[in-house]
Order: C-alpha cells, then structure tokens, then sequence
C-alpha cells in the first residue's frame, strides 16, 4: 500500500495518482454492451491480467456493497459503480499500487498511485499495466481527437493526474481560495479530497484538460502546480511562532492521550484529530512518522474499517476503530500504559 512508503515531499504530500481511460474498438461503449459482452469483456482481461503474474481478481458483480464502497473510498472503485450489477471486475498488482477497473463507463480505467509527490512514477506504473492491454487488444484510437473515451473531457490523452496534498495552514489563513481560483485559469482543479471529510485539509491537484498535452505535460503541469501548494504551506509552517508551535504540540498531545485510552472512536473523532497529528508529525513536533499517520487514516475510514471488520457495525466499529488506532500508534513507540 502507498501509504506505507514515504516519498518526495511527504510532509505534504500524501501521493500522486494517474488514471487512463481506455475503450477497445471491436466492441460498444460499456452502456450500451449486452450482458454477454460484458461478461466476455471480463474473461479477455482475465487473459491479460493474469493471476499467474501477480494480479489479484475481484468480481464486483457478486461482491458486497461494502465491499465496492470501501473500494470507492480507497479511490480503487470509481463510485458511480457501486451499485453497478452487470458483469465488471478489478484487478489489482501485487503491491496494490495498480488497479484496473474493467466495466465502468469506460471499458477499462487503469489508475497508478506512487507515495509523495511522483507522478512520474505513477505514470510509469500506469504505462506497464497499459502497455499489456495495448499488446493484446485493440484500444480505441482517433488521430484527431486520440483516446476514445464515454467522458468528451477525457479526449486525447484519457489521463487524469493528481497529487493529494494536506495544507492545514494554507486553508487557516484563507490562502487556499484564492490558489484554487488563480490554479482554475491555468487549466488546473484543486478541490477538498473526497472520502476523509474537509476537516483533514487534504486537496487533490488534478489537471482539467486532457486535448492537447501529452501525458508528461500534463504531469509536469500538475507536479508543478503541487509544488507551489507545497512551498506555501512549508513557508506558513517555517512562520509559525515559539508559541503557536507550543500550543500546536500541546494539542497533538492531547489528541494523542484521547486516541491511546480511548475504548471506542467514532469517525468524526478520528478524522478531526488527524489534520493536527499529520501536521505535528511532519514538523517533528510528536515522534511519529508521517506514513502512520497516513495509514491510521485510510485503514480506519468508514467503508474500509467495515470491509475489513466484516459483520460489525455501530459501537462495534468504533471500538474496532479505536483498537487500531492504538496498534498503528504503538509502532511509533506509544502504548497505553493502563
């Protein structure tokens, strides 16, 4: 999983996706395949991402709701397709930093995720899982507009790049609006994340436009447009006072006694500590890695913890939730001491 690595700039930066979209050309969009196409449509990339090569299968017509809406959480599920019911699957690699969802409004959406702020990589691992798709299918391809995609936005390269960024300082001051505005002009979306609430500060950069730029491009413009957000916000954190940093620590402190004794956590109180712990742990401010922080957060989202907590629900996951916390906070050397 990406979030127990660290990468370039992970003191902001969580990580770095790219997505393509891909349609084969000898057979309809995917809303309008019969059931027999969509079916058949599974079995080729089973042929092609191969379980003797390291990718994992997931039938998402008889998966769980649960399950897909955990998927959809962890950005592996496009959330359109949760309730979808006709035939559709994903594949995923070894490490779980590639997934190809197969049977969504495109034939096949491959989307990469590298730690830190390397789009590069993420392209790279994107162009490999492509590049099997590409020897053994023929994948819709118009010189004039390029990629064939069910989204018109999505012509040309079918890419889409984003870099997830945490900025708890840019959004105290009110910076953050005025760069999304500025960043709009410039061809680029920064929008609150999906998934873990706005009160973790975390925005995703991505690119609005696809015509007209090659995959590269549009990575440097994105990677670029991060490290703008990335420099502001180190440069608040660099301004911050004796005091204010005092009273930062004090806080995290505070946080952290809540989540070490706590019996049961309910989401909002987890979510809401996270922004301040992520935030003291890449100023050194508390002694705890970055990637626990990360990864104390995305394994304890709501769908997720319940996908992996099968059959409990209410006060049994914030119990489950609380459990966790206190395990991924003791790899940091902190244990309740009860």
């Amino acid at each position: 999983m990406w979030y127990k690595m660290e990468g370039k700039d992970s003191d902001v930066v969580l990580n770095s996706r790219v997505a393509l979209s891909r349609n084969l050309e000898d057979i309809p969009f995917a809303d309008r395949m019969t059931e027999e196409q969509a079916s058949a449509l599974v079995e080729r990339m089973k042929n092609i991402y191969r379980a003797d090569a390291g990718w994992s299968f997931t039938d998402l017509s008889s998966a769980g709701e649960e399950q897909k809406r955990a998927m959809a959480e962890q950005r592996i599920l496009p959330a359109d397709m949760i309730g979808k019911k006709s035939p559709a699957a994903v594949f995923q690699n070894e490490d779980y930093t590639v997934a190809v969802v197969v049977g969504g409004a495109d034939h096949v959406r491959i989307e990469a995720v590298a730690p830190g702020n390397n789009l590069t990589a993420a392209l790279e691992k994107a162009f490999d899982a492509e590049a099997l798709l590409d020897e053994n299918a023929p994948i819709a391809f118009a010189e004039q507009f390029g990629y064939v995609t069910r989204n018109p936005e999505l012509l040309g390269t079918g890419m889409r790049a984003s870099v997830s960024v945490h900025l708890p300082l840019c959004t105290e001051t009110g910076w953050m609006a005025r760069a999304a505005f500025r960043m709009a002009r410039e061809g680029i979306s920064v929008r609150s994340a999906d998934g873990s609430g706005p009160a973790t500060c975390v925005y995703r950069v991505s690119n609005r436009e696809t015509m007209g730029m090659s995959e590269e491009e549009i990575a440097k413009a994105v990677t670029e447009a991060a490290e703008k957000l990335v420099g502001r916000e180190r440069e608040y954190r660099e301004a911050l006072g004796e005091d204010r940093r005092e009273d930062l620590a004090e806080s995290v402190r505070r946080v952290y006694g809540m989540l070490l004794y706590a019996g049961a956590l309910a989401p909002s109180e987890f979510v809401s500590a996270y922004s301040d712990m992520r935030m003291a742990a890449a100023m050194n401010l508390v002694d705890l890695p970055v990637p626990l922080a990360d990864e104390a957060l995305f394994t304890c989202l709501p769908h997720t913890l319940a996908a992996a907590e099968e059959g409990k629900s209410g006060r049994e996951l914030d119990r489950a939730r609380a459990v966790r916390v206190k395990e991924i906070l003791s790899r940091a050397g902190m244990a309740n001491r009860e």
